[in-house]
């Protein structure tokens, strides 16, 4: 019987790896395997033998004395992090995080998450120049590994001197520390942490491409398989718009979107590298999160040669979800410094308000307030803009520093390219969006009473949505709005049907549309435009945004701080070089 399964299980590895083999050539992958079963079959005894009893080893009958004197006397091979026992913890160092995290209370009993934070410093960057500010940084994290690894300063000049290589390491561990402190987390930080992705779970990361580099990880090291994608997309720019679809990197991810610029992927990782050290993992690959992150610093990179215009979403990226711009958020100073470079500014929301500025205005009164208080001139302020309804309102900001609606005969229905983008609108079809707007409302009501859902009807001049009264799952809101979509697939009227987090809605329009025509405004096309937001998912409404210029795709406020830091960095040295 034994005999016969190992015949069996030769026979069955010979198969397996011819099988799908034209020709008998076999594959890496069909030879690694045929090795591995090769192993585990030479391990069976011989046919028609029985296994024979265990005897006991020479070091078995060693006095017990002389036992243990050898194992005292001869090293152990013991993986790098692991404690072989009491002997093993003076020599060795401390477990260094898979997660690339800051420490927790566990790891650094005498120095509090609070210590960790280097708000502090940034508060100093308003005093002191950029040198003094990164010089106080070094300190602190060096005089912090001081304390943990009990090691001399003199032995922490590799870890300074890539701290002075770049600041995207700088950066992104007070991004980590703002994380660690808001979300009160009691252990190592990671870039995966979001409040908005932990309380969405994971059906929000869903992107083609970051997945497509994901499981190259399965095969690849984490810098080849990026170096491929970077030299993909160089090849896929070089060929004629028409015959993209047939390059590399599009017959593997048909769903990839439209690129703008070579993405130096290996760059961005070697800068990423240095905080995280994802190159030097053997057993924990890069995760969406990271990837996500690796391909926004290329993208900056990119942009920053060309960038005339970045537009961001509201809620999620520019402030938490059902918040406003208050007075100390952040990036009110960094949308202030493009706008003073010459870099025009836009918020493209969601939220409509027609005939009523005031609205948008109690939304983003912090941002207004500072503009007023810096006392901008004319031409700086003429630099932002406010879409809104997705792509039915724009608004500017005027001499007293409100928001005021501007003709939609002067950027709406300007030329024909852009009329026949809001044919809708025209007076003549405004039956036909009634009648999309009361169809939409019935199966959102319909579906949300078929899932038990207690809600609440909204209705607006281009928008109807459900928000419902009392807690329910996000997975509930992901079935309303994907249900939206199928059920609207054939309407004539251009939509986006989309679940905001809380709530969802089908509005009449999309951001592609806002977009071309805010650029088209302005002067600009899609290379020279960047915009940010957190909703690039199948039933997002920035999604339709990739096909319209080039995306950074954040999830969460401090998120989008740190790639304007870096994105205001690259347009100043471009500039200055």
């Amino acid at each position: 019987r034994h005999g016969c399964q190992r015949r069996a299980c030769e026979a069955a590895v010979l198969n397996e790896a011819l099988g799908s083999s034209p020709g008998g050539a076999l594959t890496f992958v069909q030879r690694e395997m045929m090795a591995t079963h090769a192993t585990v079959l030479a391990t069976w005894p011989p046919l028609g033998r029985r296994p024979l009893p265990r005897r006991a080893s020479p070091r078995q009958k060693q006095p017990p004395r002389e036992q243990a004197s050898r194992r005292a006397s001869t090293p152990r091979a013991v993986p790098d992090g692991v404690v072989g026992g009491e002997s093993d913890k003076a020599n060795t160092h401390p477990p260094r995080r898979a997660s690339g995290g800051t420490f927790d209370d566990s790891d650094a009993p005498n120095l509090p998450i609070a210590d960790l934070d280097l708000k502090s410093a940034v508060a100093k960057a308003s005093k002191k120049n950029s040198s003094a500010f990164a010089a106080d940084a070094v300190k602190r994290d060096t005089s912090f590994s001081d304390a943990v690894t009990g090691k001399p300063k003199k032995e922490l000049s590799l870890k300074k001197k890539k701290e002075e290589s770049s600041r995207a390491a700088q950066y992104m561990r007070e991004l980590i520390s703002r994380q660690v402190k808001t979300n009160q987390l009691s252990r190592a930080g990671s870039l995966a942490d979001s409040a908005v992705l932990r309380r969405k779970g994971r059906l929000k990361e869903q992107d083609p491409f970051i997945e497509f580099i994901v499981q190259l990880f399965t095969t690849h090291e984490t810098d080849e398989a990026l170096a491929k994608c970077e030299r993909w997309v160089s090849d896929a720019l070089a060929l004629p718009l028409n015959k993209r679809r047939f390059s590399n990197i599009y017959r593997q991810v048909p769903k990839l979107g439209y690129i703008f610029h070579p993405l130096p992927l290996s760059k961005a990782l070697m800068e990423y590298d240095e905080f995280c050290a994802l190159t030097k993992r053997k057993y924990v690959r890069p995760n969406f999160a990271e990837v996500r992150h690796i391909i926004n610093i290329a993208q900056v990179h990119a942009s920053a040669k060309t960038v005339k215009l970045v537009t961001f979403d509201a809620d999620g990226t520019l402030y938490a979800d059902g918040k406003h711009f208050e007075e100390d958020n952040q990036m009110i100073d960094k949308i202030q410094q493009l706008m003073e470079i010459g870099v025009h500014v836009a918020i493209v929301t969601a939220a409509g308000y027609p005939d009523d500025a005031k609205r948008f205005e109690n939304r983003l009164r912090g941002l207004l307030d500072s503009f007023k208080q810096n006392a901008l001139t004319e031409e700086v302020r003429g630099r932002f803009h406010v879409m809104g309804g997705e792509c039915n309102y724009l608004l500017e900001v005027n001499a007293k520093y409100e928001l005021e609606f501007i003709d939609v005969g002067i950027w709406r229905d300007r030329n024909e390219d852009t009329r026949k983008l809001y044919w809708y609108a025209q007076p003549e079809n405004e039956e036909k969006v009634t009648q999309f707007l009361d169809r939409a409302q019935a199966f959102l009501t319909d579906e949300a009473e078929h899932l038990e859902l207690d809600v609440d009807v909204m209705r607006k001049e281009y928008a109807v949505g459900i928000l419902p009264r009392t807690g329910t799952v996000y997975e509930n809101l992901e079935e309303l709005s994907i249900g939206a979509m199928i059920e609207l697939s054939d309407a004539e009227v251009p939509y986006c049907a989309f679940n905001g987090g809380n709530d969802v809605f089908v509005d009449v329009g999309n951001k592609n549309i806002g977009l071309q025509t805010l650029m088209s405004y302005l002067g600009y096309d899609g290379s020279q435009t960047l915009h940010v937001g957190d909703r690039f998912t199948s039933t997002g409404n920035d999604s339709r945004v990739r096909e319209a210029c080039s995306i950074l795709w954040v999830a969460s406020p401090d998120e989008t701080t740190f790639f304007m830091r870096l994105l205001y960095r690259d347009i100043v040295n471009v500039r200055v070089l």
